[in-house]
Formats: C-alpha cells, sequence, structure tokens
C-alpha cells in the first residue's frame, strides 16, 4: 500500500442547492465518501490480517514458541470478522423513518423526496403497512413482500401496501420497494426511506421501534398544519428517546399551504406551532436547543405542493392547484432536505463507521502488537543463537587445533615406538645370530650321510631354527614391546577423552580394548634364506697341503674383511691392492686343489726332505705324520660328519641372516606402527564424529538465524504497514468522525 486512501471530503452547498439528479455537492455525499474510504480501509485490513495470518503459521511451526496457541487462534479469527466488517459495510445505509398519524401525508413527503410518486396516496388511511425504499442495481423498479423472494410488480404496490386493498398485510409487516439507483439520488447515495401506518391505528408501537426503528438515523414527524402534536406522537417519540441515545427528530408542519386562505393567521398559527414543537424537542425529549430546533429542526411545508413541482411526468398530475405563497413553501422544503441531508449523513456516517473504525483499530493494535512481540523475540533470540555460534566457531576451531595435536602427537609417538621396536628387534636378532651355532647344536635328529636323506635332515633343521629363533625373539621382546604398546594406548585414549564434551562417546572410547591377541610375527623363513646351503662332509686331514692352504687363504679373507669393517673409506690404491690379493690367493688354492690330486708333488716334496734331512727322520716324520691322518680318518664318525655339518650350516646360515636382519626389524617395527595407527583410528573417529555434530549443529544454527532474520524483517514490515493502515484509520476518524469535522459538516 502506497499513499493515503483517504479521500477528499465533499464540499456542502448552502440553502440554495440545486435540484438536479447529478448534485454530486450533496452533504450525502459525506456518506458515500466515508463508505468508500472505510471499505478501502478494510479491504487493507483483510490483505493484512491475511498477511499476518500466513506469517504467524509459518511462525507457529517453527517451535520456538513465538506465539501462543491461544494467540494464534484469536488472530485466525480476525479474517472471518474483517469479512463481516466489510459485509456490513457494503449492507450500510443512511435510514430515515416518517411517522405520524394517519392522513398527514407522510406518503406524500416521501414521493416528494423522491420526485415521484410511487407510494399510494389517498384520502383517508392509505398507507397500511412499513413500506420501504431502497435501491436497486436493476433497470427495472420491483416490490419484495413479506415471506417471498419472488419480485413483483410495483404497480402490485397498491393491493399490497395500501389500507384500501382487500389483501391487508400486519401493520408490522414490511414490504421493500426496490428503485433503480439512477432514477433518483436520494436511493443512488444509499438513502432508505421508510415509510409507517399512521401511529394511531396500532398500540403496538414497541415492536414497531424494536423491528424497524432501531437502525434509523433520523426520524420525521410529519403533523397536519390543521392540526397539532398529539399524545399518541409524543408516546412514539419518548419509546424512541428511550431506546436510542439522542435520535435525530424532524418536525414537517405539512399542508401549510391551507394558510392562504387565512393570511392574517398565519404568523401566530406559525408561532403558536414552532412553541409547541420546540416545547417538545426541546424541553420534553432534550435533543437540542432551541435555536437549533429553530433554524434546523422544524419546517413549515406543503408536500403536496413540492411533489407537484417536482414530477417529471405532466400526465401523472396537473401543474395547476398552487395556492398563493408557494415558492416559499418550496423553498422551506428544499432548506428541510438539505438540512436533513446533512443531518442524517453527518449522523449515519457516525453511527455506522465509528464503531466498525474502532474496531479496525483494534484489530490494527492487536496484530502489530503481536508481529512486533515476534520480532522482538526473535531479535532476542537471534543474539542469543549469534552468542551460541560464536561459542561453536571458538570450540569448533579448538577441537581443529586439537585434532590437528593429537594427530601430530600420536604420529611422533608412533614413530618413536616404532623405531625402538626396530632397534630393539635388531639387537636381538644379532645376538641370536651369534648364538647360532648353540641353538643348532640343540637340534637333536638321527643324523645320516646318505645323500637321499640329507635334505630331510637339512628341511627339519631349517623348521626347528625358524620356529627357535622366533620364540626366542618373541620371548625376549614381547613384555618390552607391549610395555611401549599399553604406554602409547593410554596416552592415545587419555588425550582423545579430553578433548570429548559427549559422555556416551568417552564411554565408547574407554570402551576400546586393544587387540589381546597381537603379537610381532619374525618370519625368517630358513627354507629360502638357506635354500643354496651345500654342505662338505668328505673327510679331509686337518694337516694336508689341501687343509693347510685353506685355512691360510681363510685367514687371508678374514683379515681383509676385518679391515673393511674397520675402515669405512678405502682408497682407489688400496681397494686394488685387496683385489689383487684376492685373485692370487684363488690362483694358489686352485693350483694346491690341482696339486693334491697329483701323487707326483707328494714324491717330489718327499724326495726333496730326504734328500735334506735323511732316511730315519724323514721315517719318523712320516710315522707320525700318518699316524696322525690314521687318527683322524678313524675319528670321522657320524657324530663327527654331523658336527661339520651344523658348523657348516651355521657359518652359512649366519650371513644369510645378518643380510635380512633390517628387513625382519622394520617388518616388526611396520606391524607395531599398522597396530597403533589402527588404535588410533578408532579412537581419533569418535573426535571426527564430535566435530561433524559441532558442524552440524552450527549448520542448523545459521538456519535458525536465517529463519530469525526473516520473522524480523517480516515482522518489522507488518508492523509498518499496520502503523500506515493505523494512520489511514485515524486520517479518516479526524476527517468524518472528529468533532471538528461534524462542526464543518453542520456549517
Amino acid at each position: 500500500m502506497s499513499g493515503s486512501i483517504i479521500r477528499e471530503k465533499p464540499t456542502l452547498l448552502g440553502p440554495s442547492r440545486q435540484d438536479s439528479v447529478n448534485n454530486s455537492n450533496s452533504p450525502l455525499k459525506l456518506f458515500t465518501h466515508a463508505k468508500t474510504t472505510i471499505t478501502d480501509i478494510f479491504k487493507n485490513i483483510a490483505l493484512y490480517v491475511n498477511d499476518s495470518n500466513k506469517f504467524l503459521d509459518e511462525v507457529s511451526k517453527s517451535e520456538r514458541n513465538l506465539i501462543t496457541n491461544e494467540k494464534h487462534k484469536d488472530i485466525q479469527q480476525l479474517k472471518e470478522k474483517v469479512n463481516r466488517i466489510l459485509t456490513i459495510i457494503s449492507r450500510d445505509h443512511m435510514k430515515v423513518v416518517f411517522f405520524g398519524r394517519t392522513s398527514n401525508g407522510k406518503s406524500t413527503t416521501v414521493n416528494a423526496m423522491l420526485r415521484e410518486r410511487i407510494l399510494p396516496v389517498g384520502m383517508g388511511h392509505t398507507t397500511n403497512c412499513f413500506l420501504q425504499i431502497e435501491g436497486t442495481d436493476k433497470a427495472e423498479p420491483y416490490v419484495l413482500t413479506p415471506g417471498s423472494d419472488e419480485p413483483k410488480s410495483v404497480s402490485s404496490l397498491g393491493n399490497v401496501g395500501s389500507a384500501l386493498s382487500r389483501e391487508k398485510l400486519d401493520s408490522d409487516s414490511l414490504v421493500k420497494i426496490l428503485w433503480p439507483k439512477e432514477k433518483c439520488r436520494l436511493i443512488r447515495d444509499d438513502v432508505v426511506l421508510v415509510d409507517s401506518p399512521g401511529i394511531d391505528v396500532s398500540a403496538n408501537l414497541d415492536q414497531w421501534i424494536e423491528n424497524h426503528c432501531l437502525d434509523a438515523d433520523v426520524f420525521v414527524l410529519v403533523i397536519s398544519a390543521e392540526a397539532t402534536i398529539t399524545v399518541s406522537e409524543k408516546k412514539f417519540l419518548h419509546n424512541v428517546a428511550q431506546r436510542l441515545s439522542n435520535p435525530n427528530i424532524f418536525i414537517l408542519m405539512n399542508r401549510w399551504d391551507a394558510t392562504a386562505n387565512e393570511p392574517e393567521m398565519v404568523d401566530s398559527v406559525r408561532q403558536q406551532h414552532l412553541d409547541r414543537g420546540l416545547e417538545f424537542l426541546c424541553d420534553e425529549l432534550h435533543i437540542c436547543d432551541r435555536k437549533e430546533a429553530s433554524e434546523h429542526r422544524m419546517f413549515f411545508i406543503s408536500a403536496r405542493e413540492a411533489l407537484l413541482k417536482r414530477n417529471k411526468d405532466p400526465t401523472s398530475s396537473p401543474r395547476t392547484g398552487f395556492s398563493e405563497g408557494h415558492e416559499e413553501r418550496f423553498t422551506e422544503f428544499n432548506n428541510f432536505e438539505h438540512e436533513f441531508e446533512k443531518c442524517i449523513s453527518k449522523t449515519a456516517v457516525q453511527t455506522k463507521f465509528e464503531q466498525h473504525t474502532n474496531r479496525g483499530k483494534e484489530i490494527i493494535s492487536l496484530l502489530c502488537e503481536t508481529t512486533s512481540n515476534i520480532a522482538n523475540r526473535s531479535q532476542t533470540l537471534k543474539q542469543e543463537f549469534v552468542q551460541k555460534l560464536t561459542e561453536m566457531d571458538e570450540k569448533n576451531n579448538k577441537l581443529e587445533r586439537e585434532l590437528r595435536s593429537m594427530t601430530e602427537t600420536a604420529k611422533d609417538k608412533i614413530k618413536h615406538v616404532s623405531e625402538d621396536v626396530y632397534k630393539r628387534v635388531a639387537q636381538t636378532l644379532n645376538d641370536e645370530i651369534r648364538r647360532l651355532y648353540t641353538l643348532i647344536e640343540e637340534f637333536d635328529r638321527p643324523f645320516s650321510s646318505d645323500p637321499e636323506q640329507i635334505p630331510l635332515y637339512k628341511r627339519d633343521l631349517h623348521r626347528w631354527v625358524e620356529d627357535r629363533l622366533g620364540s626366542n625373539l618373541q620371548t625376549r621382546l614381547h613384555s618390552a614391546l607391549h610395555s611401549s604398546l599399553d604406554h602409547v594406548h593410554r596416552e592415545i585414549k587419555d588425550r582423545v577423552k579430553s578433548v570429548l564434551a559427549n559422555n556416551e562417546r568417552i564411554t565408547l572410547v574407554d570402551s576400546i580394548v586393544p587387540r589381546s591377541d597381537f603379537a610381532v610375527s619374525y618370519r625368517l623363513d630358513c627354507s629360502n634364506l638357506c635354500s643354496d646351503f651345500r654342505e662338505d662332509i668328505q673327510f679331509k686331514f686337518s694337516l694336508g697341503f689341501t687343509s693347510l692352504w685353506q685355512k691360510f687363504v681363510q685367514n687371508q679373507k678374514e683379515s681383509i674383511t676385518g679391515s673393511k669393517s674397520n675402515h669405512e673409506l678405502v682408497s682407489p690404491s688400496a681397494s686394488s691392492l685387496l683385489s689383487s690379493t684376492n685373485d692370487l690367493l684363488t690362483t694358489a688354492n686352485n693350483i694346491s686343489a690341482l696339486t693334491t690330486k697329483s701323487g707326483l708333488v707328494a714324491l717330489g716334496g718327499c724326495a726333496l726332505v730326504w734328500r735334506s734331512v735323511g732316511w730315519k727322520v724323514l721315517g719318523v716324520v712320516a710315522g707320525i705324520y700318518g699316524s696322525l691322518y690314521l687318527y683322524e680318518r678313524v675319528m670321522w664318525t657320524k657324530k663327527a660328519q654331523e658336527r661339520a655339518f651344523k658348523r657348516q650350516y651355521a657359518d652359512y646360515a649366519s650371513s644369510k641372516m645378518k643380510l635380512v636382519v633390517d628387513m625382519t626389524s622394520g617388518n616388526a617395527s611396520a606391524q607395531v606402527q599398522q597396530e597403533l595407527s589402527m588404535y588410533f583410528a578408532q579412537t581419533i573417529r569418535y573426535v571426527d564424529m564430535e566435530k561433524d555434530d559441532l558442524t552440524d549443529s552450527m549448520k542448523q544454527t545459521k538456519i535458525e538465524i536465517d529463519h530469525l532474520l526473516k520473522y524480523i524483517d517480516k515482522g518489522k514490515k507488518l508492523k509498518k504497514q499496520g502503523d500506515q493502515i493505523d494512520n489511514e484509520l485515524s486520517d479518516f476518524s479526524k476527517q468524518y468522525l472528529s468533532s471538528e469535522s461534524l462542526a464543518n459538516t453542520n456549517e
């Protein structure tokens, strides 16, 4: 809504008003403009109520307790109330009731105001029941009788509403005459005129008032100038004054044209009627002061002459029959109409629309208060959620830092333990390799030098060495390794529990138990390591040339190997020398192997010794040498062969196992690292879950804040919209209902 819908109040004419049907400056336009304005305002109120209900429906579904169910239900009912008010406003009209004794000219007065002979008139008691003339948008007039919705022709009115008709209705009955609005200005401006039967024909006046007069804005008492106010007329008006507060009453002294026959008595009779009327209106009913009553409430007219002047159809009524002074009486009738229109317009606006205006203000006040409270409550909740979001964000950042710190710390711990395991396993394995011969000596299985049995013996020996080495490593390392693992497990668990806020998750972390069956596997796979082992269990004399030469070569190799282990860096010349020596030793070894097989060398040696020391010495030496050979040959039993086999196997296996120490230690370290990493992953996932929950809560909180911001914005808009409508109602009250406005209307 933009701009005010309050329309400019119509300018009121003075006594010299136009009689045109299209007069747009009639005082009745005040009611028309006011009705149009209040209708537009209440249409805006209906839209406002609809928007507010949509907003409140959304708010009530949010489960944020921003509005109570009772308040919501009350506001939901406002839509129906506003629609009812709009319906009432659309039916609101200005109502005037004409009453008086029979044959005083009530129906003629109504016809004169309508500018056409609509109601039946005649001598004696003519009107039998209440006749209500109101407007219709249809082109042709019609009549509605009590108890029937079937339209009847206006021509039937003489048979229905006339006291002279045989079809008489009860005096309390109401016959409606629907007259086209385009034919009459009064009808078009929402004026409803009610003609009544004479008050002297029925004693049931209270029922008349109850059924037909409570919603009347103006009462017009039509009196014959040839008579005076009767007791029955006074009684009726007293009853009206008791039921309605300060009713608007006009007194018309009709048939004033009869004074034309007695011009000398006009002033005295006029004063007599005026005094009696003022005494009744001012002293008995107390509805106005004497000045207002004399100037604006009592008029001396001739309804018959006014109808003759205004009748458009020359054939319907004669233009003759005007008495002397008819122009003054016609002017008096116009003055009455003008005062009547001002009074009924002002009164109808006040009585019909003041209550609607107040009710509209109550509705707007209730909605503005409700939407404002929701906006304020939403603002408070928003601040709480923003504070909560800030705290959650800080907690999330702290949790993120703790998570990174725990991860780094766990990596360092796992790395440290893995390195320690590597060192322990390597050291222990080297110790076991050094005592490998002792371990192999413990192997007890029948030995056979049979080539077919040797592979079986070697297979069993592989398994024995592999099992015993693994068992020894487990025995020596198990306690230390599990102690380190338990220590790291506790550190990880305590660190994770320290950052968890959910007690259920803390309990779940406590329930995580490291694998009780975890053990480091030390698989050495001796069968593959020693697959190239070739035993040499053939008899060899220890003092034979070949054996001596091999020992010499072996000592040289060990010397070279020790030199390499003591010096990390070797110069190129030393390296070349060692290489040449190795080649020389290899060549000599080959040569010795060849000479051992040759008996010629032995003979040559013996001849050389014989020539040097003689046969005796040679014989003694040969005897000793032969004895030693014989002894060793006799002692070369199966047991000796087994010892030689085991010694050769131990030497070979030791050399091979030293090559896989790093691999075995690395494998054990990797197993420990995997175990700790799995445990850390099991525990740290609860921290991730806590962080995910916190992230979800932050997202939900942001959604709540967005909703609250929407409520705040919508609430403020509705409050502004309500204030604008309230200002329009205030402007309406100021323009149409205030005392200043009413004073301007009376001027």
